[in-house]
C-alpha cells in the first residue's frame, strides 16, 4: 500500500503543538492583518500550507482576495486526517492509495471547503451562545454556508473556576464565566435540525484581514469535510485520478 505524501510541515507543527498550549485554545492576540483572506493564510505556513494549495487547487482563490466572507479555517492536519481516512477505506476494498490531495478531483475539495465559508463579515460577539448538554436554552443559530449546507455556529460560555483547590474550602465553579470559545458544527439532517451535530470548535478567533473574517479551528479534534464517509464517497463517484504522481 503506497502511504501519504504530505509536508513535512505537518510533523513540525504536530510537535510543536505538544510544547504550546495556546494552540489549543482561543489565544489573544492582534487580529488585524493588512490583507485579504487569501493573503493572510499565505502568511501563515506553519498552519496553512496545504490549505492554500487546495484553495488553489479547488479554483477558490480569487474568491478568498475578492469576496466579503467569514472562513472557519481548517489548518493542514485535518488534510492528512481526510486522506488517511479515503485511504482506509481504499483498503478495504483492495485499491490504490491517495498520495496526493491532486488526486481528487478539484469540485470535491470545492464542495467541502465551501461548507466552511459563510456570507459577510462575523466575530465572535455576533454569535449567540451554545451549550451542547442544554440545547434547549443555549443552541447558537443555524447558519448556510456559502454553498448552502446547514451549519450551526454558536460560542461556548467555558466555566471559570475561583479559588484553589488545595485550600480550605477548596474552589468553586463559575458556570458560563470563563473564556468564550466558537464553534462550528455540522447538521447532518436538516428534519431533526438539533440532533447528531458533529463539532468543530475554534482555537483562533476574529482574525481580520480586509474581506472579512477568519476563525482557526483547533486541528487536534477535527477532520476536514466533518464526515468523511461524505468527503470519500464523492471522492469515489467523481472518480480518483491515479495518473497525479
Amino acid at each position: 500500500m503506497k502511504k501519504i505524501i504530505l509536508p513535512a510541515l505537518i510533523v513540525v507543527l504536530l510537535t510543536a503543538a505538544c510544547k504550546k498550549s495556546s494552540f489549543e485554545d482561543s489565544g489573544v492576540n492582534d487580529p488585524r492583518f493588512n490583507g485579504t483572506i487569501m493573503e493572510y493564510l499565505e502568511s501563515d505556513p506553519l498552519y496553512f500550507d496545504t490549505l492554500v494549495r487546495v484553495v488553489k487547487y479547488a479554483g477558490l482563490e480569487e474568491t478568498l482576495r475578492k469576496e466579503n466572507l467569514t472562513f472557519f479555517a481548517p489548518p493542514d492536519p485535518c488534510f492528512k486526517k481526510i486522506l488517511d481516512a479515503v485511504n482506509d477505506y481504499q483498503l478495504t476494498l483492495g485499491a490504490d492509495s491517495v498520495t496526493r490531495f491532486e488526486q481528487v478531483k478539484p469540485e470535491v475539495w470545492k464542495q467541502f471547503l465551501d461548507i466552511y465559508l459563510f456570507p459577510g463579515n462575523r466575530g465572535l460577539k455576533d454569535y449567540t451562545q451554545v451549550d451542547t448538554l442544554a440545547l434547549d436554552t443555549y443552541k447558537g443559530a443555524l447558519f448556510e454556508s456559502v454553498n448552502t449546507t446547514p451549519m450551526n455556529i454558536g460560542v461556548i460560555y467555558n466555566d471559570a473556576v475561583s479559588g484553589d483547590p488545595n485550600t480550605v474550602g477548596g474552589s468553586t465553579i463559575i458556570k458560563y464565566k470563563g473564556y468564550r470559545q466558537l464553534m462550528l458544527s455540522y447538521v447532518p439532517d436538516e428534519a431533526f435540525p438539533y440532533s447528531n451535530w458533529i463539532n468543530a470548535v475554534v482555537a483562533a478567533s476574529d482574525i481580520a484581514p480586509t474581506n472579512g473574517r477568519v476563525h482557526r479551528l483547533r486541528y487536534m479534534t477535527h477532520i476536514f469535510g466533518f464526515d468523511p464517509f461524505r468527503f470519500i464517497q464523492a471522492a469515489r463517484e467523481r472518480g480518483i485520478d491515479y495518473t497525479k504522481q
